[in-house]
């Protein structure tokens, strides 16, 4: 509800201090937000390294579902965060743009990928005692 385009839709709002005046390929533009597309060559990053940090947390925070993460992918969001990675000079930032894009470009894990070795693994762990003090 919160990034659908009916609801909420905090997407805009979010990505919009992340994102400079940078060009980004056709096939890049295409998939992003339409409020994303077309920015003025004069818009300018916000500045303060805190702010960005808070809006890529939130948007970490946002990938915690599914449908979080599938949106954001469709969304073209990671084209924007590997821009304010590149041209952010700030330790904090860039760590948070590295535990975002971790998240959106990992495959996702289905159902049936979990082998019967793991689940053994699984199970022995179970079964084990560990002393707390």
């Amino acid at each position: 509800m919160l990034l659908s385009e009916d609801g909420a839709n905090l997407l805009p709002y979010i990505l919009l201090p992340l994102a400079g005046s940078e060009e980004y390929a056709d096939d890049e533009t295409a998939f992003m937000l339409p409020d994303l597309q077309l920015l003025p060559p004069d818009k300018e990053r916000d500045s303060d390294p805190d702010i960005l940090i808070t809006h890529l947390e939130t948007l970490l925070l946002l990938t915690t579902s599914l449908d979080g993460r599938v949106q954001m992918r469709g969304g073209g969001v990671y084209p924007i965060v590997r821009e304010c990675h590149l041209h952010v000079d700030h330790d904090g930032v860039r760590e948070a743009c590295d535990r975002l894009v971790q998240v959106l470009m990992r495959d996702e894990a289905t159902e049936g990928d979990e082998t019967k070795e793991d689940e053994a693994e699984d199970d022995e762990d179970d079964d084990q005692i560990v002393e707390m003090f």
